[in-house]
């Protein structure tokens, strides 16, 4: 079976209230925690982040998404499961927005896709042009308040004063 979205079932389903968005960007947020983390230690490391917070991700979908990209390699695999279990659940607005932001991050994800075109480009386009700044806003106070990986210090030179 072939997965094909009508665009009119899909723009249908994704409408959502601006407080249904509002409510999605902390999933937003997870996933960009989750996306860092596999970009500096691996896609393994995200089933460990499920493991040692489990209220933190205790979306049952999410984690879904995530076992599979880390039990499955193929990409194709895993958007026909994750679409199949958003169209058999019936979603509708928030549950569906939200579905389809977790499905196609852990996708970027897997494929080790550019975090900025992820999260300036590709989710807030999910979320229609009156909304997706404030999409674009998490990202930004995400890297904002991250702090800096350190330089290495270089060791002092032979006779240079300490």
């Amino acid at each position: 079976m072939e997965l094909i979205i009508d665009a009119e079932y899909f723009s249908q389903r994704i409408q959502c209230s601006r407080d249904d968005k509002e409510e999605c960007l902390y999933t937003v947020r997870l996933l960009l925690e989750l996306a860092v983390a596999a970009r500096e230690k691996g896609i393994l490391a995200l089933d460990q982040m499920m493991e040692e917070h489990p209220a933190r991700y205790s979306s049952p979908f999410l984690r879904k998404a995530v076992q599979l990209i880390v039990d499955v390699g193929n990409a194709d695999h895993i958007r026909k499961v994750l679409y199949n279990t958003i169209f058999a659940s019936n979603y509708f607005g928030r549950k569906f927005l939200t579905s389809v932001v977790i499905t196609e991050t852990v996708l970027a994800i897997q494929r080790q896709e550019d975090l900025d075109y992820i999260f300036r480009s590709l989710i807030p386009s999910y979320f229609g042009m009156e909304f997706e700044r404030n999409a674009v806003q998490v990202y930004e106070r995400y890297r904002a308040l991250r702090p800096k990986p350190k330089k290495e210090q270089k060791a002092p030179e032979e006779g240079a004063e300490l």
